[in-house]
Parts: C-alpha cells; sequence; structure tokens
C-alpha cells in the first residue's frame, strides 16, 4: 500500500464518527420527510449505516481499490430492497456523504474520496439482476454440490444437526474427498445463510448455529481426512485482529495437515503483536516457514497489511541470520481481487483452502 493511500484513509478514519453525525444532519436536511419516513430512531441508524460506508470507503482507499466500497454499496442496496427501504435513499445518503466529504476534509483527501462515493452512487443507481455479482447466491455455482450444500442448510435451519452431518457422510461415501465436501458443500451453505442474513431471510441465531454446528460436523469429518508423511515445514494460521470468523482457516490448517504440514492454527481475532511472538522464538529465530492469513471481508484488508509489515519488521530487527517466514494470504476479498495480495505485502495467494495447499508449496519453495 502507498504511504499517501494509507494516510488518507487514516485522516478518515480519525473522524468518522463526527463525519457520520454531520452527513446524517445533511441527508435530514436535504430530505426534510426523513423524519416520518424513518421515525425517533431514524437518525441513530442512519448514522450506523454512514459509520459503516466510510469504514469501507477508508480500506478501499487504502488499498487503491474502489471494488472494496462498491461491493459494499452492493450490499447495502440489496439490504434495502429486501427491507422493503427504497432505494433513492440510499443514494441520497451517498450524495449527503459526498458533500459532507468535500466541506470537512482536505480537497485532496475529498477529491480521492469522491471518486470512489461516485463509483457507488452507480451501482446504487444501477437496476441490479436479482441478484448478481456478490449478491448471486453460490448455491447456483457450476462447481458447487448444490442438492447437499442446500439440503445441508436445510437442515440446519432446522435444528436437525444429525441429518445435516450425514448429508456431509453422504457426500463422502459417494467418493468425494474431504476437500470437496469442504468447498462444494459447506462453504457454499455458510456463504448462502450470511447472504440469507443480510436478506432478511434468516437470523443473527440461525448464522451462529449454523457457524457451530459446522465446526463440530468439520471435527468429524477431519478424521476421515489422509495425512500424508510429514514434510518437515511447519505453518501459523491465523484470521488476522478484528476478524471474528475463523471457519475457512480452519479448513486450510485441516488440508495443510493431511498434505504433510505442521499446522498451528490460532483461530479468528489475532492481533499482529500475538501473531509476531508466535512466530519467533526467544533468540528471534523464526519458528515457522510460512505464516497463513484470513481476512473474511474487505474491512481486514489493513490489518492484513499492518500484520505482513509487522511480521517483516520483526524479522529485520532481530538478528543478521533471521529470515522472515513466506506469508500467504487468503479470504473473500482476495478471491475477489486479483491481485490484493500484492498490494498488502504477501508473498502468495490462495482463492480457497485446497489452493492454500498449492499457494503454500509455491511460497515455500
Amino acid at each position: 500500500m502507498l504511504p499517501l493511500d494509507t494516510q488518507f484513509a487514516e485522516s478518515i478514519d480519525g473522524v468518522s464518527r463526527a463525519l457520520a453525525e454531520w452527513a446524517v444532519a445533511l441527508l435530514y436536511e436535504r430530505n426534510p420527510g426523513f423524519d416520518g419516513l424513518y421515525g425517533s430512531n431514524g437518525r441513530y441508524l442512519w448514522k450506523g449505516e454512514m459509520v459503516n460506508r466510510l469504514q469501507y470507503l477508508a480500506e478501499a482507499i487504502a488499498v487503491d481499490r474502489p471494488v472494496v466500497f462498491t461491493q459494499s454499496v452492493e450490499w447495502a442496496r440489496a439490504a434495502f430492497v429486501a427491507r422493503e427501504m427504497p432505494v433513492a435513499d440510499l443514494v441520497e445518503s451517498l450524495l449527503a456523504l459526498d458533500l459532507t466529504l468535500r466541506a470537512e476534509l482536505p480537497a485532496q483527501i475529498a477529491a480521492r474520496a469522491g471518486k470512489f462515493i461516485a463509483e457507488g452512487i452507480l451501482i446504487a443507481r444501477s437496476k441490479p439482476a436479482l441478484w448478481r455479482g456478490p449478491i448471486a447466491s453460490e448455491l447456483e455455482n457450476e462447481n458447487v454440490d448444490s442438492m447437499r450444500a442446500s439440503l445441508y442448510l436445510l437442515h440446519l435451519l432446522e435444528r436437525k444437526q444429525a441429518k445435516a452431518v450425514d448429508v456431509l457422510l453422504d457426500g463422502v461415501l459417494s467418493g468425494k474427498t474431504v476437500s470437496e465436501v469442504y468447498e462444494t458443500i459447506i462453504t457454499p451453505a455458510l456463504a448462502e445463510v450470511g447472504r440469507m442474513w443480510h436478506l432478511k431471510e434468516a437470523t443473527v441465531a440461525d448464522e451462529h448455529y449454523v457457524t457451530a454446528a459446522t465446526q463440530s460436523a468439520m471435527s468429524l469429518l477431519r478424521s476421515r481426512l489422509p495425512m500424508a508423511e510429514p514434510n518437515g515445514k511447519r505453518i501459523l494460521a491465523a484470521s488476522v485482529g478484528g476478524d471474528l470468523h475463523d471457519v475457512g482457516i480452519r479448513m486450510v490448517a485441516d488440508l495443510l495437515e493431511s498434505d504433510g504440514w505442521h499446522v498451528d492454527c490460532l483461530g479468528a481475532n489475532m492481533p499482529p503483536a500475538d501473531i509476531v511472538e508466535q512466530l519467533f522464538d526467544g533468540n528471534g529465530e523464526a519458528q515457522f516457514d510460512i505464516v497463513a492469513l484470513s481476512a473474511s471481508t474487505g474491512l481486514a484488508l489493513r490489518m492484513v497489511a499492518n500484520t505482513i509489515s509487522a511480521i517483516r519488521e520483526a524479522a529485520t530487527g532481530t538478528t543478521p541470520s533471521t529470515r522472515c517466514p513466506a506469508i500467504l494470504v487468503g479470504g473473500g476479498p482476495f478471491a475477489q481481487i486479483p491481485d490484493l495480495w500484492k498490494v498488502v505485502g504477501a508473498d502468495g495467494c490462495a482463492r480457497s483452502a485446497s489452493d492454500a495447499v498449492r499457494a503454500a508449496g509455491r511460497v515455500c519453495a
């Protein structure tokens, strides 16, 4: 990431709460009917919307990829439609945000942000197919076992965990590898329940139950993984600080262990300092050959970059002989934006759990 991009993003971060307040005030000033339409709680809800939009805007500017922001707008539009809220009001909120940034921020930052917001407005105003892009259901992808993925999710939404596990085991008995079960049944099912929640078709409780039940099912599937001879290489795997999702990185850990790697999986929400502490011993020597970092949403991109910077700084600041472990990244944003891994300073990228095995071999070599 370029220092100026990071500086612009941090400038927005520093005053994001105030900017959100001012943007909501302007939104209501430009739209007097909002008080009656959204009620006494409306300004509070709109402030939350503005804060979220500013968070994505800052991340997009930091990595210089407008798509990080425009996809957040696309998801917001889907949420508005699902809740029968006028999409025109989303457009109005983006216009108010743009005007606020131009009035309150230095001209160079406001102009840069304005270009990203303009692309978001185009997305919000466009007539969507039902539903294209990031809103489309992964159950419709051709490489997905749609029947089993749908049935697995249905059983979990009905709280029939044993039946859901039977669907996974049936996949294995039919000849699928555990890796294929992970990627063609479990992964699209998890994506779908997240999509359903966003479109108000599932509850937070549904999403949490499906995730917890899936973690339990993965423990059972893990015992069916073949185990290659140890290759003598070690990997530290984690989701970065602030990212509370760890199913994906645990899938990666399972498949890497099956391939002969020794894996320490630290799970979700690991701050940079704690990752660095695990990577290097008391003498400053690296204890791992690879670090695998996961980010499930665009809101974690700077944390990925900060973690990578912390790792490289620790490697150069210890002993002259200290080597820096190879750094592999993955997760939703990296699967969607091909060159994003280079922007955050990684050595390689995995676009799926099975691809992580191949990518680990490449970056280690």
